[in-house]
């Protein structure tokens, strides 16, 4: 998980660092989905065509738009913003994800989402700092880029009902290289073959990030992985120093500090109370009395 936490931050600087020179943010988007549609692609289907298979095109296709579009909102957001305000802001997806589950899933709000949202859109505010400039600084683009997400975590989650995480990613990726061709096209211009090798390296260790985070998530305990995301504001503050001289303010640290302690306890008074509903069902089933019967065991 740490590894995924560096990874993820350091793709980000390497497409600040292109998107910086002359190439636009949507064409930097085109490249890097390209590079992991090429990446992707081949390790999916390595196991047989059989992962396309699927009656969900439509919400596959609204899948990919919404994700396109949260991410090139981020890249405008990476040329404007300190790294550490872009990974401080991401950590709102979760907190959307669970705003949409609860209008469009009818998931409803209990207190702990009430309170959940009041304290992670309260750092939100303490980051963006509402006024006539907070277009200027970025940080509004990292919002829609994480509001956006979050309607992509509340897809995967229907998708993942009848889908295989196997065919949700084949889809993904190739889908979002043709659509992210659309915008490029307006704003294109000959990529140097510096470029070129920026956007790759971005590709490639932007797949690798998702496959660590993926084992770290089925190897460890949740609630021991999750805690260590907020390694991702560390990395951006100083990767951001390193290689852009940016100190993030308090702001920033407080705000992300808040949000990230928001969406973690979230997360796991979720788990507590899905422990919770399960416990009450076993009590209730003929096992249980069985169970009683023999002295509590099986």
């Amino acid at each position: 998980m740490v590894a995924a936490t560096f990874i993820a931050v350091s793709t980000h600087a390497m497409i600040r660092h292109v998107a910086e020179n002359e190439m636009h943010p949507f064409q930097v988007g085109f490249f890097y989905n390209v590079f992991t549609m090429l990446i992707i692609v081949p390790m999916v289907l390595g196991n047989g065509a059989g992962f396309l298979r699927t009656r969900r095109h439509g919400l596959m296709f609204v899948r990919a738009v919404l994700h396109l579009a949260s991410m090139l909102l981020f890249y405008v957001g990476l040329t404007l913003a300190p790294l550490a305000a872009a990974s401080a802001l991401t950590f709102l997806a979760p907190l959307f994800a669970v705003l949409l589950a609860a209008i469009f899933l009818r998931e409803g709000f209990p207190v702990r989402r009430i309170i959940a949202l009041i304290v992670g859109f309260t750092g939100m505010l303490i980051i963006v700092q509402p006024g006539p400039s907070a277009l200027d600084t970025g940080a509004l683009y990292f919002v829609g880029a994480a509001s956006l997400w979050g309607a992509v975590l509340l897809i995967i989650k229907i998708l993942s009902r009848t889908e295989s995480s196997a065919t949700i990613t084949a889809w993904m990726a190739l889908m979002m290289a043709p659509l992210a061709l659309l915008p490029a096209i307006p704003v294109w211009i000959t990529p140097s073959l510096s470029d070129i090798g920026w956007l790759a390296a971005a590709g490639f260790l932007g797949a690798f990030a998702q496959w660590a985070l993926t084992q770290a998530l089925r190897t460890g305990s949740t609630n021991a992985v999750m805690p260590i995301d907020f390694l991702r504001l560390v990395w951006g503050a100083l990767i951001g120093f390193a290689i852009f001289t940016e100190v993030p303010d308090i702001y920033t640290w407080i705000g992300g500090m808040v949000i990230f302690g928001s969406s973690t306890w979230l997360a796991w008074r979720e788990r507590a109370a899905a422990r919770e509903v399960v416990s009450a069902k076993f009590e209730r089933s003929p096992f249980s009395e069985v169970k009683k019967l023999n002295g509590g065991q099986p």
